[in-house]
């Protein structure tokens, strides 16, 4: 039997925070500038300027966290500050 893989720092973090699918992650946007489902998972995937939304898949589901949107949010907005 192959020895199990070890849990990596992102599955644990994000397993400790209120998961949504990626689908429900849209709805944390104020509305009118939500969006859409296929815009985040490019985030997960490829990321914007090198910074990746954190997600986990589940079979095909794909995974975040309220957390990981709002930590998201902030390195993106960081150039404001």
């Amino acid at each position: 039997m192959p020895a199990a893989k070890e849990i990596t720092a992102t599955t644990q973090r994000l397993m400790s925070e209120d998961i949504v699918t990626l689908a429900q992650a849209t709805l944390l946007f104020p509305e009118g500038s939500r969006p859409d489902r296929k815009s985040l998972n490019r985030w997960v995937i490829r990321g914007v300027d090198g910074t990746k939304l954190e997600a986990i898949r589940l079979g095909r589901i794909l995974y975040t966290s309220v957390q990981a949107v709002t930590r998201f949010i902030d390195a993106r907005s960081a150039d404001l500050r």
